[in-house]
């Protein structure tokens, strides 16, 4: 019987901060340690404000909590869906230039936040999310979340106050992965979701 953590056909509900065991599928089936290292290659340089902070094992375990997350359809598109969601975090947190060793997205994972944000990303018309004082909604994570219309519902979504404490999202590995899962699976509206299938 597979255990289910969180349930994401297009809205997560509690999620919940909890280890997520006990899956029939794992991403480390498609996604060796191996390879996620190749792929980012100077994850943990020196260089990288990020150094240690995006671990392979923090992010097999965030995926534990959406099922569906390349575990969708043939064998070539679960493939396809974990490369498109490596190269775009990888454009999203990479630390790497035009000519920087092995190439500017070899470097991708070396931030873990944004770098001098020109505002702190609250939208004071949302009331629904209504941004918490002197709490900075700048990009974080792997897929860098921004705004507070963001941080909230992920933080609903996943067991973590996201308008209070935003700052958990640079300050822990797995909710980190965590919430780029989430907004990677969830639809963005006006956007459609990413994976249709």
């Amino acid at each position: 019987m597979v255990r289910r953590c969180c349930f994401l056909p297009l809205v997560v509900s509690a999620c919940n901060l909890t280890i997520c065991a006990g899956w029939a599928f794992s991403i480390s089936s498609i996604l060796s340690k191996e390879l996620f290292h190749s792929i980012f290659l100077h994850k943990d340089d020196a260089a990288c404000p990020a150094k240690d902070f995006y671990t392979y094992e923090s992010f097999v375990q965030a995926s534990r909590c959406f099922p569906s997350f390349g575990n969708t359809g043939s064998l070539a598109t679960r493939k396809r869906e974990i490369a498109a969601f490596l190269a775009q975090i990888s454009h999203e947190t990479t630390g790497g230039w035009a000519t920087a060793p092995d190439g500017p997205y070899a470097w991708g994972l070396c931030f873990k936040e944004e770098v001098s944000p020109q505002s702190d990303y609250c939208d004071s018309t949302n009331t629904q999310w209504p941004c918490s004082p002197g709490k900075s909604y700048k990009g974080r994570g792997p897929i860098q979340l921004s705004w507070n219309y963001n941080y909230g519902p992920a933080g609903r979504a996943l067991g973590f106050d996201g308008l209070h404490n935003p700052e958990i999202v640079s300050n822990n590995s797995v909710i980190s992965w965590k919430t780029a899962l989430w907004f990677w699976m969830t639809e963005q509206k006006p956007s459609p979701l990413v994976i249709t299938s």
